[in-house]
């Protein structure tokens, strides 16, 4: 029997305002390829890294630089997308493929880690990435063509653990211009595996992407036909589709012009050196504090937080983090889901906001990292009204928010990264969450 992969989706309209453009020059392409195989034993998946792979080659073989991680964790998923925006500012085309497990809670879809918990959905907002996160991250780009394509979740892992059943969500998020984006099967139904090396989407994909001189809506109605038909009937692609130009992976032209390939770069967690020892003995029992975890590196944070599971037995599917903890004598491989104190979950917590925020502009920011999780009552109670304000048009001005009262377009101003290019923004869903929370607080100043 051929594996299944539930996977969410609502119904989007498919509409295409096409107006004829050139081919886009292969230099300003990138792309983000990522794919998740390694989960824990009973989640593991076959075909991901596999896919992946091979939808990284084709892109590159078509002109794109492309960034590829592999079996990622939360942190590294959140990097590479923080180092996609820079690189694709202003490209000709920005695209997306992820393939791995998935899921849909409360009408918000998400895509898993490998070092997702798989024991509830209760953290979801703090050990996975929600999809919302990717399709601003291709907003960001400002690219002419921008792209996701979405070939999760291959089922809803938690599904007979009580987790929330995939349903239509009773509004579709607002989508930018010139953006494409492809759902490997209809909402609640299965996108399956395949019986060959590639699940059908990504079948469809290789197979259709090198076409000459044919658009990305023929080639994406190309793909659903192919998925059907291998599928035989049974899995149907989506689409959703604000595209105003056409946007070609190949000409003939740029075929006869011997267009070089472009680069493919390697993403990984980062790994520890190999004389490290314990970061912090004392997490099981006691608190930190932001103050031990000031200046510590992608790595020494992860391991920080590691340990932790690893002083409870935690099985660890990551070579490095296994090899790494096998050193040590008191280090007893026992479980996967171990079960952690009080203390030791607000550490964990706490070094997972210090690796998410490592790759965010830091200066000029009250909250680096409020594009990114849920800020706190206890944080925003002690700031200003101003501080206040700051805190919540931060928020806009990461994304390019045009603001009209001077003082608040000076104030940001005097930072790099502020970059004024729109009036209305889209926010995600946590960064209207905390708007909203510090809207409250101004209220009440």
């Amino acid at each position: 029997m051929i594996g299944g992969r539930h996977f969410r989706t609502a119904f989007f309209a498919f509409t295409l305002l096409a107006t004829l453009t050139p081919c886009a020059d292969a230099a300003q392409r990138i792309a983000l390829v990522i794919g998740n195989s390694a989960y824990r034993p009973g989640y593991e998946l076959r075909n991901p890294v596999a896919d992946a792979r091979a939808i990284a080659r084709n892109l590159s073989e078509l002109g794109f630089t492309v960034t590829v991680v592999m079996d990622s964790d939360l942190a590294t998923a959140q990097k590479a997308l923080d180092e996609f925006v820079p690189e694709g500012i202003e490209a000709d085309a920005a695209l997306i493929y992820y393939a791995g497990h998935g899921a849909m809670i409360d009408g918000r879809s998400f895509m898993l880690p490998t070092d997702f918990s798989m024991s509830n959905f209760d953290e979801i907002d703090k050990e996975a990435l929600a999809t919302d996160r990717m399709l601003q991250t291709l907003s960001s780009t400002h690219a002419t063509v921008k792209m996701l394509l979405f070939d999760a979740c291959r089922n809803n892992p938690l599904e007979s653990r009580g987790a929330t059943v995939i349903e239509k969500p009773e509004e579709t998020e607002a989508r930018t211009q010139d953006m494409l984006i492809a759902f490997s099967t209809a909402q609640g139904m299965v996108a399956l595996d395949g019986s060959g090396n590639h699940s059908p989407f990504a079948e469809g994909l290789l197979t259709n992407m090198g076409k000459s001189d044919e658009d990305i809506a023929d080639i994406m109605r190309a793909v659903s036909l192919h998925v059907r038909e291998r599928t035989e009937g049974r899995q149907t692609v989506w689409l959703e589709n604000s595209l105003t130009q056409n946007f070609y992976f190949a000409t003939k032209a740029a075929a006869a012009a011997l267009v070089s390939p472009g680069k493919v770069i390697d993403l990984t967690p980062p790994e520890p050196d190999a004389d490290v020892g314990i970061i912090f003995p004392q997490s099981s029992e006691e608190l930190l504090s932001q103050a031990d975890l000031d200046g510590k590196d992608a790595a020494t944070l992860r391991l920080a937080r590691n340990e932790i599971f690893a002083r409870n037995g935690r099985i660890f599917n990551d070579a490095a983090l296994r090899s790494h903890f096998e050193k040590f004598d008191w280090y007893r491989a026992t479980t996967y889901e171990p079960a952690l104190n009080a203390i030791e979950k607000k550490n964990v917590a706490l070094i997972r906001r210090f690796e998410l925020s490592q790759s965010a502009p830091q200066a000029g920011f009250l909250f680096a990292d409020s594009d990114r999780r849920l800020l706190t009552p206890e944080e925003l109670r002690p700031l200003s009204k101003t501080e206040l304000r700051n805190a919540r048009n931060e928020i806009y001005a990461r994304r390019g928010r045009k603001f009209v009262r001077k003082e608040v377009s000076s104030y940001f101003k005097q930072f790099d990264w502020y970059r004024p290019q729109f009036g209305e923004v889209e926010l995600t869903f946590i960064e209207a969450k905390n708007v909203e929370l510090i809207q409250k607080f101004e209220k009440a100043k």
